[in-house]
């Protein structure tokens, strides 16, 4: 009993991080990403990894939103 608990605790906390967040540009086109997506320090672009674990960037200026999912 005492190691299935284990188990359970560790299966939600490695399953618990992952979120994804859908990116709207100002084209209306939206990007879904697998993670936060992280603004360069220039404040320039942001760059995030897509649902297939790519990892890309873009211009901030054609982010218009970035919410949760």
């Amino acid at each position: 009993m005492k190691s299935f608990l284990v188990i359970a605790v560790a299966a939600l906390a490695l399953t618990g991080c992952a979120h994804h967040y859908k990116m709207t540009l100002t084209n209306g086109n939206s990007i879904t990403t697998s993670g936060k997506p992280k603004l360069n320090k220039a404040g320039t672009a942001y760059r995030y990894k897509d649902l297939q674990g790519k990892e890309s960037w873009i211009s901030a200026g054609r982010v218009t939103e970035i919410e949760a999912q």
